[in-house]
């Protein structure tokens, strides 16, 4: 027996047909990819509108609101947060951070003020 049986050939033929199928299927048409349509935020379609002309003032204006979304975004905020942080967790001055007021009690000294409380005035008629 040499060669390959008439079952064998025609199995190979098809494997053959269908492998050039399949190559042939992946070669892409000028049409594809189809993608879906591009959505956009409110205000980057808002924008891309507004630069269509390319009129050099609305990129001057285009730049100072990119210049002020970065100020406040990467300067301002953080700052604030570093500021905030700083002052309530890290400040070592006396009574910077007030958990709980200290008591007082007649003949204390104020700290800040060196001021002495007097001591109460006794009301005969009230009870205490």
């Amino acid at each position: 027996m040499t060669g390959y049986t008439p079952d064998e050939k025609l199995r190979l033929q098809q494997l053959r047909e269908l492998r050039r199928r399949w190559l042939k299927d992946q070669e892409l048409s000028p049409r594809e990819p189809v993608l879906p349509p591009q959505r956009m935020w409110p205000v980057e379609a808002f924008w891309n509108k507004f630069l269509q002309d390319r009129a050099p003032w609305k990129n001057v204006i285009y730049k100072v609101y990119r210049t002020s979304i970065f100020a406040v975004t990467c300067v301002l905020i953080p700052t604030w947060i570093v500021h905030y942080y700083v002052k309530y967790h890290v400040s070592k001055k006396p009574y910077a951070i007030v958990e709980r007021k200290p008591r007082i009690f007649p003949g204390d000294t104020i700290l800040e003020t060196g001021e002495v409380i007097p001591p109460m005035k006794e009301y005969p008629d009230q009870h205490h």
